[in-house]
């Protein structure tokens, strides 16, 4: 930038010495030396503002090169966790994959144990009425026991000697 000012200052003045000395000599050279110097000033006002355009420019530049810098920098990011993503993926899966196996392996004790429950209460109830049946033969057994026991109290206290015979509930009569 240094370097394109001073370029720019000395054609300028190059070219107003020029026009300076040329316009010296004559009457009309004054009004052209002043037409001139208001063109220099014009010149150099429209100078001073390209010049700060200039410096607008390059410090728009340096701000989008600086933003650019970071844009790759976040692109090259992003394409390394790109990269990596198939990695993360494959992990991912594999992690799937097992946690699909232990489910189905925990479904398939589930079923089972399902069906040892369906068992164990068909065992349960087949159990119950088996016991159900017990006791009522129990009772019944009960109850011809104390039948005999209330024949045998009466065949000692009885000391004839008459025949004893079994009745139809497997029991004995005393005849």
């Amino acid at each position: 930038m240094g370097k394109v000012n001073m370029v720019s200052k000395f054609v300028l003045l190059s070219i107003c010495l020029a026009v300076l000395t040329g316009l010296t000599g004559c009457s009309k050279a004054a009004k052209e030396r002043d037409e001139a110097l208001a063109e220099l000033e014009k010149a150099k006002a429209q100078l001073a503002m390209t010049n700060e355009l200039l410096e607008q420019v390059q410090s728009e530049r340096d701000q989008f090169s600086e933003r650019m810098t970071e844009v790759l920098e976040e692109l090259e990011t992003a394409k390394k966790e790109l990269a990596d993503a198939p990695e993360g993926l494959e992990q991912l899966q594999a992690r799937i994959n097992s946690l699909t196996g232990q489910l189905n392996t925990a479904l398939e004790r589930a079923n089972d144990a399902q069906a040892m429950v369906e068992n164990l209460k068909a065992q349960l109830k087949e159990s119950k009425e088996t016991i159900k049946v017990l006791e009522q033969e129990n009772e019944q057994l009960q109850a011809i026991i104390q039948q005999l026991e209330g024949q045998a109290g009466q065949v000692e206290e009885q000391p004839s000697e008459e025949p004893v015979e079994p009745n139809e509930q497997g029991g004995i009569e005393i005849m």
